[in-house]
C-alpha cells in the first residue's frame, strides 16, 4: 500500500521555480489557497498537508520535527532533483522548513532559497513558558492572543468542534515546536526572514538572528500586522519573496519576464552580501 503524499500541488504551467509552503500551528494546506494566484504562473506552489487537519483530520498529528521532515522529505527531494525549489514556512512551518533545508543540503539537493516568518531563529532559547502543557482553557486563551493586533477585533468565539480541533492539532503542533532541539552548522542557502510589526510572539532581534544559520545572503523585513502575517500581509510578503527569488533564479534564454515583484516590496531591514565575514547591517 503506497504512502499518501503530504504535498498538495498547483498546476505546473510555465513555472521556473517550485515553492513549498509550510503552515503555522493548527493550520493546513488551505491556508495557502490564495498563494498560487499571488505568486503568478512562473512559480509552482506546493502546499504541505501535515497529518491531522482538513481532509486528513482522521490521521494522528505529528509531534516531532524529525517526523514532519521524514514525511515531507522524500517528495520535496524529488522536486529538488528536477528543478529549483524554494521553501517558505510560517511560525511552526518555519522550523519545519529550516530542518527540511538541512535535510536537502545533506542530500546535495539544496533549495535555492529559504524564507521564514513568525518564528525566532532555531538556535535561540524560548522566552515564554511551554504552551502545549497548559490546561485547556489557558491554552486556548494563549492561542487566541497570538492572533490579536492592536487595531484588530478580538478573536471570534470558538465552536465546540473548533475547540476540539485546536486542542488536538494546535497542541500537537506546539509540542512539535517546543520540544525541538537545534543542532548542526550553518549552510550556504540564502535566507529571508520576516516579522510582523505587532507580533506578540517574535521580536526583531529574534528575527535578525536567522542570519546566523546561513553563510549565504540574508535579508530581514518587518511587515505590517501581527503574528499571522502570512495571511494579513500575504501580498507584501509575496512581493518581497519575488524580489529575493529574482536575484537567485536565472531567467532561461527566450523566457518572457523575470521573477521580479509586480509591486515595489518593502526594503529589507538587513541585507548581507554573499561573504561569510560580512555582518547584517540596518538598511
Amino acid at each position: 500500500m503506497s504512502r499518501r503524499s503530504w504535498l498538495r500541488r498547483s498546476d505546473d504551467g510555465d513555472a521556473r521555480l517550485t515553492l513549498v509552503c509550510l503552515p503555522h500551528a493548527g493550520a493546513g494546506a488551505s491556508s495557502f489557497a490564495r498563494w498560487p494566484a499571488l505568486v503568478g504562473p512562473d512559480v509552482r506552489v506546493v502546499r504541505a498537508q501535515l497529518p491531522g487537519r482538513e481532509e486528513v483530520a482522521h490521521e494522528e498529528p505529528v509531534r516531532r520535527v524529525a517526523d514532519a521532515v521524514a514525511g515531507l522529505g522524500p517528495d520535496v527531494a524529488r522536486l529538488a532533483a528536477t528543478g529549483p525549489v524554494a521553501l517558505y514556512g510560517h511560525s511552526m512551518g518555519a522550523l519545519v522548513a529550516y530542518e527540511l533545508t538541512r535535510a536537502l543540503v545533506a542530500l546535495d539537493l539544496p533549495p535555492v532559497h529559504l524564507a521564514v516568518s513568525g518564528r525566532r531563529a532555531p538556535h535561540l532559547p524560548r522566552r515564554f513558558p511551554l504552551m502545549h502543557l497548559l490546561p485547556d482553557e489557558e491554552f486556548l486563551e494563549r492561542l487566541d492572543a497570538m492572533a490579536v493586533t492592536p487595531e484588530g477585533p478580538p478573536p471570534p468565539a470558538r465552536s465546540a468542534a473548533n475547540r476540539r480541533y485546536a486542542l488536538r492539532v494546535a497542541r500537537a503542533d506546539l509540542e512539535l515546536g517546543e520540544t525541538y532541539a537545534h543542532r548542526g552548522p550553518p549552510f550556504d542557502v540564502p535566507v529571508s526572514a520576516f516579522v510582523g510589526e505587532y507580533d506578540p510572539v517574535v521580536d526583531l532581534a529574534e528575527t535578525l538572528a536567522w542570519s546566523e544559520v546561513t553563510r549565504g545572503p540574508f535579508r530581514a523585513r518587518r511587515l505590517p500586522g501581527g503574528h499571522l502575517l502570512d495571511q494579513s500581509a500575504r501580498v507584501a510578503l509575496v512581493d518581497a519573496l519575488r524580489a529575493d527569488w529574482a536575484a537567485l533564479v536565472p531567467t532561461p534564454r527566450g523566457a518572457r519576464g523575470t521573477l521580479a515583484p509586480r509591486e515595489r516590496p518593502s526594503p529589507p531591514l538587513t541585507r548581507r552580501p554573499t561573504t561569510e565575514t560580512a555582518d547584517a547591517r540596518p538598511a
